[in-house]
């Protein structure tokens, strides 16, 4: 016989995903990246676009066997400028990439907090089918050792004794089957949370949406936030790509020293400037660029927007369901169980067969357990719509 180890409830499902999302390496690159996207534009605050320019020339014509003494140094150090609206462009453009790293931290939360979700309605399902396989393996084997005295006594046939023990053994190998899939979930939630143990997902109540504060409104969910974050972004790119027109205009002072022989000069000061002149063959393409990646976001963004608005849709619609599906399952679970109390008497003083009382209790455990499945969803779909509208349960 194989049973499944006692599953230690952990504190709550809020500490859960709080520990996963600790111990999350996304968690900590999402950060990393926001934090960089900071600097960023923090150092684009700057005055110029880039580092000063140094530059030197030297000239002599001994190198050539020349006797004039003829020798030049000329040196020049020059910034560059930010072309009109540039810097500002550039500013927004890393605090847009600033915003959507921060939008990337609450859709990881997110599929964090999902995943967490996912594997406490698995294992608390599975532990409680368990329990529910084990009360009806307790009567049946209460009905095996009745049988095997009445087969003993020649009141049973060896058929009716062989139909209990082989519907006892069916359950044990249901009790197998769903103890090993709760160990390897158990195992799954202490990878993601460090803890081995299962969530409390039913101590949730319909009490935590106006606790919480939470509502079912699809422009809370941060994958549409991320989704338009990353609009705006693209957005912020095409208007670097806009002001940077050409490249950066540079400008300096220059100093050039001539030594040579009875020369009335030699130094002079001036100042450098270079200028690149726009070109329709690097901006265009540079442009076209942006637009496309606009292109994509906005369509990215709409899609996002379709798929979290049926997706509330579905979670809203499965809520209800399965709390319909719930009340009729334990009105069925409660006639089937009377009834299957009734096939036993009537088994027991011989006025129906054994394998009517076992569909009896079959039908009686399918039942439960059918109760016990609409009950887990529906917390996990309460708990869903709180993660999808921006909170942590």
């Amino acid at each position: 016989m194989v049973l499944a180890s006692p599953a230690t409830r952990a504190e709550s499902l809020h500490d859960a995903i709080v520990q996963a999302w600790a111990i999350d390496p996304s968690a900590r690159s999402a950060a990393v990246d926001a934090q960089a996207a900071h600097r960023t534009a923090s150092a684009l605050e700057s005055w110029f676009p880039g580092g000063p320019v140094l530059s030197g020339d030297y000239l002599d014509d001994h190198f050539i066997g020349s006797k004039l003494g003829y020798t030049t140094y000329q040196g020049a150090i020059s910034v560059p400028l930010w072309l009109p609206g540039q810097g500002t462009a550039n500013v927004r453009n890393a605090l847009a990439d600033e915003a959507v790293a921060r939008a990337h931290i609450k859709v990881e939360r997110l599929l964090t907090a999902v995943r967490v979700l996912d594997l406490a309605s698995t294992a608390t399902l599975l532990d409680r089918e368990i329990d529910n396989l084990r009360t009806t393996r307790d009567l049946l084997d209460s009905l095996a050792r009745s049988s095997h005295a009445a087969l003993a006594s020649g009141e049973i046939a060896t058929t009716d004794h062989e139909a209990v023990i082989g519907e006892r053994e069916d359950i044990e190998g249901q009790i197998a089957e769903r103890s090993q899939r709760l160990e390897t979930t158990r195992a799954e939630i202490e990878t993601l949370t460090g803890q081995d143990s299962v969530p409390d997902l039913m101590a949730i109540d319909s009490r935590l949406l106006a606790t919480s504060g939470a509502r079912l409104n699809p422009d809370h969910d941060p994958r549409l936030e991320m989704a338009r974050a990353t609009a705006r972004q693209a957005q912020a790119s095409f208007n670097v790509a806009r002001r940077s027109y050409m490249p950066n205009p540079q400008v300096g002072v220059e100093v050039l020293r001539q030594a040579q022989y009875g020369s009335p000069w030699d130094t002079q000061v001036g100042v450098q400037f270079q200028v690149p002149l726009p070109s329709e063959a690097r901006n265009t393409p540079m442009v076209m660029k942006e637009v496309r990646a606009m292109g994509a976001a906005d369509r990215d963004a709409e899609l996002a927007r379709r798929k979290v608005t049926v997706e509330y849709r579905q979670t809203r619609s499965q809520l209800g369901t399965a709390l319909e599906i719930l009340r009729h399952a334990r009105a069925t679970q409660t006639a089937l169980d009377d009834r299957a109390s009734h096939l036993e008497r009537a088994w027991q003083v011989g006025e129906t067969p054994v394998i009517e009382y076992l569909r009896a209790r079959r039908a009686a455990l399918e039942a439960r357990q059918r109760a016990t499945q609409a009950d887990v969803i529906w917390h996990a779909a309460l708990v869903r719509m709180v993660l999808m509208a921006g909170g942590t349960p």
